[in-house]
């Protein structure tokens, strides 16, 4: 079998079993064995087609002292590449990936506001990224574990996002590469990795970091609820909406009453609340909505829209 189509072959068949996670996800508590399993499940397929690596399930083996675990990855978009080291998968390292997925928990990201699960998210994504423990499938494995994470602590992650072109793709790379080359510096061994390591770090630190990539892309699940669902199946999966709903319906019935002639200047005062609770709700709010402030902007916004403006979109 050719290169190119044993490559065809791998894409297809680990495709497959990550669909699968999406509506069979792994049952553990987001430990090691977690995710050793997702790995050995995406990968589950090699061995009945002769694919040796990577072995499902398997972490790497250490590297020898003197060396380092790197990768000179060619990037699409630019034409240039990007040179990252990993962690040596020692003891060290172990100790380090235990720490982490404690830190990893749902339950614990769970208790945070949408800009400050942004921020632990992408540590812990940089700190696993970094660590690296599987000979091959990292990005695959650690995109579906970490979905499952983000999942699990209320907010939606869309990885796939970055996979619409070579230029999402690249950024997405070089952003995860400057996570893990910050934390690598310190412990490359070899001085002609640490020298390539900081060259591409310099060349790229104008480039946008995970967390700021990962605000255009990470929402609560109960904000796309909000936006995209009839109110009963909202309310269904997030009964903690109802106060949402509340505050919208009591601003229909205060713009009804006090606009009672013309219903397109409710509707847009309506439209205004809405967008308001929206855009609290991706910050991660759940209550406090503040109905007077709402209305109070509001009212603005009917003094200021002409009256043959379109409607705001929803």
């Amino acid at each position: 079998m050719s290169t190119e189509s044993l490559h065809d072959l791998e894409m297809l068949l680990t495709k497959r079993r990550i669909v699968d996670l999406e509506f069979r996800p792994v049952s553990g508590s987001f430990d090691v064995a977690h995710l050793k399993e997702v790995h050995r499940r995406i990968f589950q397929d090699f061995p009945a087609h002769g694919i040796k690596n990577p072995p499902p399930g398997a972490f790497r083996e250490p590297v020898e002292e003197w060396g380092d675990w790197h990768k000179n990855r060619k990037l699409e978009s630019i034409g240039g590449n990007s040179y990252v080291c990993y962690s040596p998968m020692n003891k060290k390292s172990l100790e380090r990936l235990d720490q982490v997925l404690k830190e990893a928990r749902p339950a614990t990201l769970r208790q945070l506001k949408t800009a400050e699960f942004i921020k632990a998210f992408s540590g812990i994504y940089a700190q696993l990224d970094y660590i690296h423990p599987f000979h091959e499938g990292n990005s695959r494995t650690l995109r579906t574990f970490t979905r499952q994470i983000a999942k699990e602590a209320g907010y939606d992650l869309n990885w796939q996002r970055f996979n619409t072109n070579a230029h999402t793709r690249d950024l997405l790379y070089i952003a995860r590469d400057r996570g893990v080359g910050d934390l690598a510096v310190l412990e490359i061994r070899d001085d002609s990795n640490l020298r390539a390591v900081v060259f591409c770090m310099d060349k790229y630190e104008k480039n946008p970091g995970l967390a700021d990539l990962l605000q255009s892309t990470i929402r609560p699940t109960r904000a796309v609820s909000f936006e995209k669902l009839p109110e009963d199946q909202a309310l269904r999966k997030h009964p903690e909406l109802a106060q949402a709903f509340n505050t919208l319906h009591k601003a229909e019935s205060y713009f009804v009453e006090k606009i009672p002639t013309d219903a397109t200047k409710q509707q847009q005062a309506v439209s205004a609340v809405r967008i308001s609770i929206q855009a609290s709700l991706n910050e991660g709010e759940t209550r406090s909505f503040q109905p007077s402030r709402e209305k109070s902007q509001a009212k603005q916004q009917l003094k200021e829209t002409p009256k043959d403006a379109p409607k705001p979109e929803r």
